[in-house]
């Protein structure tokens, strides 16, 4: 789905890069965190094309069939690259920008995959983007200054338009949630304190089990879900002083595996304060790649686990069939977890789970 990129209150654009295989590499990571009730059978990626850059192409990995179909080749390798796009099964939205001597012009596009026919939707000279929003489920288009929804093929101004970038390296990290009766909750973290806390219009609170992890470089990403009173989710606890170009929260997927001390499972009444930790790592060897109703998902010397946390067992659900050492990333859509290697470009599984 929405690909490379998360909205941390604000647009965060994430960045591509390496692996999980030295101490100087990079850890693997949630990219779209589950299982959630998504309805769909598409998922959409960078693919590597002979001469060209990682985002030269732009594919769709069919979860039924299992096999690939290229959507869109920018016509000029050299000028023109897929800054950023976002589908289901019915098409996909994305952005190409080509580079000019005096300015770079981008063009939003539709690729509708029933009538395999692509339309302009959008031009742009400042930057444009377009994402899910993780907080409403909708696909949004960014121009720089303002966001737009898309409504039936045309841009809608969104309410609270208005954009505030942050550095990729910022001192402050903050999601919104929404629960299905309409509350709004924000959870924020600064860098250098050590206190998690959430916000429901103007109550405020610290998530207290978080207090003592020994977090104070680490921030939050949309990693989290709502179970009832319940908001549940995963925490980087990471370390080393410096975070991408600065001092900074680290955005999870540059996060080097020097800097990772461990992963911790929380969660939190936001109607009550109480907050508990229901399971962390005990170092940066495994990964928590999911979760839902008292299962957690993990990624551990090649397998995928499922832990159920009221007694401890586990079950294996794959082993990859993949050597490689290659930083991955975890994508849900619905039950289904796709595996996809940062590097390669390249889906390495789909686990029905």
């Amino acid at each position: 789905m929405l690909k490379k990129l998360i909205s941390v209150c604000v647009i965060m654009i994430i960045m591509l890069t390496g692996c999980m295989k030295a101490a100087d590499g990079y850890v693997s990571y949630i990219e779209d965190f589950g299982p959630n009730d998504i309805e769909c059978h598409s998922y959409y990626h960078y693919m590597r094309v002979e001469g060209g850059r990682y985002d030269s192409c732009l594919a769709r990995y069919d979860l039924i069939t299992e096999s690939d179909q290229e959507i869109y080749i920018v016509d000029d390798l050299e000028k023109q690259r897929i800054t950023s796009f976002c589908g289901d099964d019915k098409g996909v939205f994305y952005v190409v920008e080509t580079f000019q001597e005096k300015n770079e012009e981008r063009v939003l596009f539709y690729y509708d995959l029933n009538s395999q026919e692509t339309e302009t939707l959008f031009t742009s000279n400042d930057r444009l983007t377009v994402y899910k929003d993780s907080s409403t489920n909708r696909i949004r288009v960014s121009d720089g200054t303002q966001k737009y929804n898309i409504d039936n093929g045309s841009l809608q101004l969104a309410e609270n338009a208005e954009i505030v970038v942050r550095p990729i390296n910022s001192d402050e990290s903050c999601i919104e949630l929404v629960n299905d009766d309409g509350t709004e909750i924000s959870i924020s973290k600064e860098y250098g304190n050590k206190e998690f806390t959430y916000s429901i219009g103007d109550t405020t609170g610290v998530i207290s089990a978080l207090s003592d992890c020994g977090g104070e470089e680490s921030g939050v990403s949309y990693n989290f879900i709502i179970e009832g009173n319940n908001v549940v989710g995963v925490v980087q606890i990471t370390k080393g002083g410096s975070g991408y170009g600065g001092l900074g929260i680290i955005p999870k997927n540059i996060l080097p595996a020097s800097k990772l001390k461990r992963e911790v499972l929380v969660s939190f009444d936001y109607t009550t304060g109480e907050s508990e930790i229901l399971f962390e790592t005990k170092n940066n060897s495994i990964r928590i790649i999911g979760y839902r109703d008292g299962g957690i998902y993990l990624f551990k010397k090649g397998n995928i686990i499922k832990r159920n946390l009221s007694d401890g067992s586990e079950t294996e659900l794959c082993t990859l069939p993949y050597e490689g050492d290659n930083q991955l990333s975890f994508s849900w859509i619905g039950s289904s977890l796709v595996i996809f290697d940062e590097e390669d470009y390249q889906v390495i599984a789909s686990v029905q789970t």
